[in-house]
This record gives C-alpha cells, sequence and structure tokens, in this order.
C-alpha cells in the first residue's frame, strides 16, 4: 500500500523532530510524543499548471509518517489494531492553511514473510531484512501470521496489506490509494 495522491501532489518539506526511536522498524514509541506534531508542505509549485499540489492522504517516507483522518477510520474499521496514532497538524505555507485532520502513524511489529525463492531481487542488497531491492515481492501468506497490516522485515517501506484493508480503503474512495497484488511491487 502507497498514496501517490492527486495529481499534482505537495510533499512535506519540514517534519517535527524530538529524540526517538524510528517509526519504521515496527517499535513502539516510549518517549513523551509532543502532540500535536506539527509538519510543513513544500513551497514548490508546480511549474505545469503554476499552482500549489494537494496534499495526500498518507506520506509514508518520513521519520514520523503521516495519514489523513479518511484513512486512519477506514484502516481500524478493517481490523488493525496494530498501529498507534498521534495528532497532527500539516501547515501550507502558500496559503496559511493548517490541516487538523492528519495523524502521525507508527506501524507496531515487523513481519518476515517475503518469499525469498519466488520474488526477485534486484541483485543491490548485502542483507535479507530491512532493506532488500525487489524486482517483484511474493508474499508467503502463512508467514503473515493473521496481522492485516504491517512493515515488511525484508524492506521497511513496504507497508502490507490484506485483502480486507484494501476493500476497506477502497470502498472508502480515498483518492491516491495505490495497492500492488503480488509480485508486482518493487522497492
Amino acid at each position: 500500500m502507497t498514496c501517490e495522491g492527486p495529481y499534482p501532489t505537495h510533499s512535506i518539506s519540514k517534519a517535527p523532530k524530538f529524540p526517538s526511536p524510528s517509526w519504521m522498524m515496527g517499535r513502539k514509541v516510549t518517549v513523551q510524543v509532543p502532540e500535536p506534531l506539527v509538519y510543513e508542505l513544500s513551497t514548490r509549485i508546480n511549474p505545469d499548471t503554476r499552482t500549489a499540489g494537494n496534499a495526500k492522504a498518507m506520506y509514508d517516507s518520513l521519520t514520523k509518517p503521516l495519514m489523513r483522518e479518511d484513512l486512519k477510520a477506514a484502516i481500524w474499521e478493517a481490523g488493525v489494531d496494530n498501529i498507534d496514532f498521534y495528532r497532527a497538524i500539516v501547515k501550507d505555507p502558500l496559503t496559511g492553511e493548517e490541516l487538523k485532520n492528519y495523524w502521525a502513524f507508527n506501524i507496531l511489529g515487523l513481519i518476515s514473510c517475503a518469499d525469498m525463492t519466488r520474488s526477485k531481487l534486484m541483485g543491490t542488497s548485502k542483507s535479507q531484512l530491512l532493506d532488500v531491492d525487489f524486482d517483484s515481492l511474493v508474499i508467503d501468506e502463512e508467514g503473515t501470521m493473521g496481522f492485516h497490516l504491517f512493515r515488511l522485515a525484508e524492506n521497511i517501506s513496504a507497508i502490507v496489506v490484506d485483502d480486507e484493508v484494501k476493500e476497506t480503503i477502497e470502498q472508502h474512495k480515498i483518492p491516491g490509494m495505490v495497492f500492488y497484488g503480488p509480485g508486482k511491487w518493487s522497492g
């Protein structure tokens, strides 16, 4: 699962900083989280349209990832219970608007379930955990241990969801959400 957002998209240029472990490692945050966490959208303007972009429903490439309230509600509705949420505000410096319908999220648990014999590797990885470069990924479904949503231990940038989560998010018609089937994701 990832979010490309409605074109053109805004990126995040500033994220909050405070001492905490990486939120990509699947561990519970044990320090006090200052809420709300404040993020700022980029001030770059799309050269094709001469306009600012749209805020995405989910940003996952940050140290402290973000998702919009409607995505959070869909995930909870689908039965996901291994995720912690923290209030967040996303500021748009171009308009002065403060988007208060965002949450920082921390997915708890890394699940090692890549079928390494059927997946195709790019050949650039030196390890079998955390940052494996897949040309195409195949999941061993028995290895998911029944989790609905998790980070993949072999590549922590991958957020894996089951069909129930995918279908619930699609029913909510959240713009820009992208899902890759077996053997389709690379990263």
